[in-house]
């Protein structure tokens, strides 16, 4: 009866289902050396008495490859105090991949408003216009690093709370800027968007309020996004462009606080 009692609380989580199953072959392997070594010939011994000694070498090496690749996947929900435990901090593959897309995002903004080039221009021309491109392209991911730590500073400065940055939740498709940790009962996140053109494409917003309604879900509507996009165009474009996230964001069933701060505020901060 205590075994059983011992195996129910076992067989929670991923973890104790292993050690359970790794226990009972290490017993039952132990148990028959024990029980039937007299009656056993030495060639049928030595097999049992290698996996004896070999057996927890392999489970230790196992273990060692399941904690480091694979920790989050090891528990049960009910292992964590509270829903935060399932925060984790990306990868900096992780975080270069989601800033390089937010780059490409806003400069394919910004090529999408040019006006088209006229056909067969020199050769010269083109290069030249490519590394234009690639400056430009490290240019703004520079900047954008310095715009999103400086949003991220102001609002947790305004909210008088502390914030974690580049955190994903659990094993979700859901990442964000910054987790931070407001009083308001509710776990509230921060995710940063700067746009040259005001011809932003609506599709980076739909990806942002996917991943809302999923953090949402999890973590059982006590979940709050800000959304703050720094534009780089004029007032008087920004209506417009307010106009059409609103409404995007009113239609999600999730808390989003949409902000919209320019860039010359955001940079001289």
């Amino acid at each position: 009866m205590e075994f059983l009692k011992g195996a129910k609380d076992f067989a929670r989580n991923p973890l104790g289902i292993i050690a359970l199953f790794i226990s009972l072959i290490y017993g039952f392997a132990s148990l028959l050396l024990n029980s039937a070594a007299e009656s056993l010939t030495v060639a049928e011994r030595w097999p049992l008495i290698i996996f004896i000694v070999v057996f927890p070498i392999l489970v230790l090496i196992t273990f060692y490859m399941l904690v480091t690749n694979h920790h989050g996947k090891l528990y049960a929900p009910g292992d964590f105090q509270d829903d935060k435990s399932f925060l984790r901090t990306l990868s900096p593959e992780e975080q270069e991949e989601k800033l390089e897309k937010e780059v490409t995002e806003s400069l394919g903004a910004d090529e999408d408003s040019e006006e088209p080039k006229p056909q067969g221009a020199p050769m010269a021309s083109a290069d030249a216009e490519l590394e234009e491109r690639q400056k430009s392209h490290r240019e703004f991911r520079e900047e954008l690093k310095v715009i999103e730590s400086s949003v991220i500073n102001h609002i947790a400065s305004e909210l008088k709370v502390d914030a974690e940055i580049n955190v994903g939740i659990g094993e979700t498709e859901a990442k964000f800027d910054a987790f931070l940790q407001a009083p308001s009962g509710k776990f509230t996140f921060l995710e940063v968007k700067a746009f040259r053109s005001p011809h932003a494409p609506m599709m980076v917003l739909d990806r942002i309020l996917y991943q809302a309604v999923i953090a949402d879900r999890f973590f059982e509507s006590k979940f709050k996004l800000i959304l703050a996009v720094v534009y780089y165009f004029e007032e008087e474009e920004l209506e417009r462009v307010k106009r059409m996230w609103k409404k995007k964001v009113d239609r999600c069933p999730v808390d989003i606080e949409l902000r919209f701060l320019p860039r010359s505020k955001v940079i001289n901060a």
